[in-house]
């Protein structure tokens, strides 16, 4: 999709992907009292300069109607400068809905292969954002010793990485350990993992539960 949205050829190899496998019903539960659904997203975007193309979960406004997509639907969103969004939704996942997409697809390129291979030619190489150098807002959940000072301790660190938080919730009854919740502004991809790692390394810090990407959409 991204090498027809925008004419350019495109290694896959060069595109960073993650998975749901960290994905706990605990950051479900904390994104929707947040207002947030979790969903994987791809997303690719012209920067003018670059294209920004990325595979990962991300937290979503839960009034948007890709959030209420599920099941075995999925959705696209496209947005243009002159047309504003169009969505498009319909059967994607599962074995008979997914088996017939790719039966369709590789029909298509048969009957149409001479036009594909035309068609290519023409689209030119244009350069994948390297995905350090991307922005985000982020949500962040982490285990920590439940004792003073522990908050200031790890804003101090992510300060001087240029990452700043738009809310902080700590969750949880008061006792050995809490989880606390922040919602970053938006910030570097380098700069948030840069901070992470450093944050880990505290001896307050138990876990770093998860990082989820907030796309608002």
């Amino acid at each position: 999709l991204s090498a027809i949205a925008f004419r350019a050829k495109i290694n896959p190899d060069d595109i960073y992907y993650e998975g749901i496998r960290n994905i706990s019903k605990l950051d479900i539960e904390y994104a929707r009292e947040l207002g947030y659904t979790v969903k994987l997203l791809a997303l690719a975007r012209n920067t003018g300069t670059d294209l920004d193309i990325r595979v990962h979960p991300a937290l979503i406004p839960k009034r948007h109607i890709l959030a209420n997509i599920g099941g075995v639907y999925n959705g696209i969103l496209v947005r243009g400068g002159d047309f504003g969004d169009l969505t498009f939704s319909g059967l994607g996942a599962g074995a008979l809905p997914a088996g017939s997409m790719i039966v369709s697809d590789i029909v298509e390129i048969i009957k149409n292969y001479d036009n594909y291979h035309n068609r290519y030619n023409f689209f030119k190489k244009k350069k994948i954002r390297d995905f350090s150098q991307t922005y985000s807002p982020y949500c962040l959940r982490i285990r920590v010793k439940d004792r003073p000072g522990v908050l200031a301790e790890i804003a101090g660190i992510f300060a001087r990485k240029k990452v700043s938080f738009l809310s902080v919730i700590q969750k949880g009854e008061a006792g050995e350990v809490a989880d606390i919740v922040f919602l970053t502004h938006q910030a570097k991809e380098g700069n948030v993992q840069e901070s992470l790692k450093e944050v880990a390394r505290l001896e307050c810090v138990v876990k770093i539960c998860n990082a989820i990407r907030v796309v608002e959409i």
